[in-house]
């Protein structure tokens, strides 16, 4: 008899334990580019628009965005052309 209860009490256990809520954490990346006379400027728009890719591609909610390369050209008489690739950190919520 106590061994069908230590059996009984081990799977309800691992049932309870499979039910739980639990957060998978996955990074995902974006990148973005703009075109602005500031070089300021272009970076920004670029961060904004690989953050946008990066949370397009996110199933669940993105927690922290962090930039991993910039590269512009231009400057002068042209107007600056940014690129930026960010990481981002992606929670996905299970049950």
């Amino acid at each position: 008899m106590k061994r069908h209860i230590l059996t009984f009490a081990a799977l309800l256990s691992f049932t309870i334990g499979i039910a739980q809520a639990r957060d998978i954490t996955l990074w995902v990346t974006g990148s973005g580019t703009a075109q602005e006379a500031d070089q300021a400027s272009a970076v920004s728009e670029a961060t904004q628009a690989a953050t946008e890719q990066a949370n397009a591609i996110c199933i669940g909610v993105v927690e922290v965005v962090e930039p991993t390369g910039t590269s512009c050209f231009g400057g002068g008489d042209s107007p600056y052309s940014c690129v930026v690739v960010v990481k981002a950190e992606c929670q996905i919520h299970t049950r």
